[in-house]
């Protein structure tokens, strides 16, 4: 079994200290599998890279050959049924049974491609309708499956769900984490992971954490959106207020009150944050970076960032060539 801890690996800002952990088992049906398997890895990360309150832990595993264990330990757990188009889940009628229970047993259970045939052996009578692949319609309709012709079938009020596809599950997925966290945090990760096309006013890690703790607060997501489009060139507060409408004691109290901190303190980290990202996916010279940033020299840029990320703007750029770049931690 593989098991990788998805942590999230830089600007970690404005970090509540308490996490939940929340743990994905994702099953395989043979080995050629476990490629595809990592669309739901990398899913799970950019989740990671935009949550603050919840740890993402995906384990890859192949089909279990013992029984589903202490059912304590599926409470709170999601069970992926990593199914393709091609071909149905194919098992032993012992493992089928095993498989069965943990279907029974996990909090929400996903059932991908192939997979929906384990409906056959579940026993839950009561979810007779699932996402269903044109390949498996008639062997569906024999063991009196009903196809609800979608991509992705969301079972209301059950724990078992289906997709006919693998691009369907992660669509099905981002539902789960709109029923979880909300339909911004939802949109947003669609737009992340190029599920729909990207909101460019809010590109920022820190920025979708903000208001995601927020509530989505109308003003609060306005006058992030300012700070992200003046970064280069940054407003002072008295000027955000005025474009906003509000008074500047009114928009520090609402941003603090809302989101835990200052509004000042967060345009700054704004602009570390954009000017970590230039460093490390860019070329440009640091010189420029700081002045698009907005800071006045290079060597301010460098103190900033020093004190924020604990690391200098030189390390992060080597540490492109060098594989590191992981191990690198912003403060929370």
């Amino acid at each position: 079994m593989k098991h990788y801890v998805l942590g999230n690996d830089h600007a970690q800002l404005a970090r509540t200290t308490t996490e939940r952990q929340r743990n994905i088992d994702v099953f395989l049906n043979g080995s050629e599998a476990e490629a595809s398997s990592e669309m739901v890895v990398e899913f799970f990360q950019a989740l990671n890279d935009l949550v603050e309150d919840h740890s993402y832990v995906v384990n890859i595993r192949r089909a279990p050959k013992s029984s589903a264990g202490d059912p304590m330990y599926w409470s709170g757990r999601t069970a992926i049924f990593w199914g393709d188009i091609h071909k149905t889940w194919l098992n032993d009628k012992t493992d089928t049974t095993r498989l069965s229970q943990v279907l029974n047993l996990a909090s929400r259970s996903i059932l991908v491609g192939g997979a929906v045939m384990l409906l056959a052996h579940a026993g839950r009578e009561d979810l007779p309708v699932a996402a269903i692949h044109p390949n498996f319609s008639a062997a569906a309709q024999e063991i009196g499956l009903a196809d609800c012709q979608q991509s992705s079938h969301r079972s209301t009020g059950g724990r078992v769900h289906s997709a006919a596809t693998k691009l369907g599950a992660l669509r099905l997925l981002t539902e789960f984490v709109a029923l979880d966290h909300g339909e911004h945090l939802a949109e947003t990760l669609r737009s992340y992971i190029g599920l729909t096309e990207p909101k460019r006013s809010c590109a920022s890690q820190l920025a979708t954490r903000l208001i995601q703790r927020s509530g989505a607060d109308p003003l609060v997501r306005q006058v992030i959106e300012m700070m992200l489009n003046n970064v280069e060139d940054p407003m002072k507060i008295s000027d955000l207020s005025e474009a906003l409408g509000a008074s500047t004691r009114q928009l520090q109290r609402r941003f603090l009150n809302k989101t835990g901190v200052k509004l000042l303190t967060t345009y700054r980290e704004l602009r570390l944050e954009r000017a970590y990202s230039l460093m490390r996916y860019t070329d440009m010279p640091q010189l420029e970076i700081s002045a698009a940033t907005g800071f006045s020299s290079a060597a301010a840029l460098g103190r900033a960032f020093r004190a924020q990320y604990k690391t200098t703007p030189e390390a992060v750029r080597s540490c492109r060539f060098t594989g590191e770049l992981s191990d690198l931690r912003a403060p929370h």
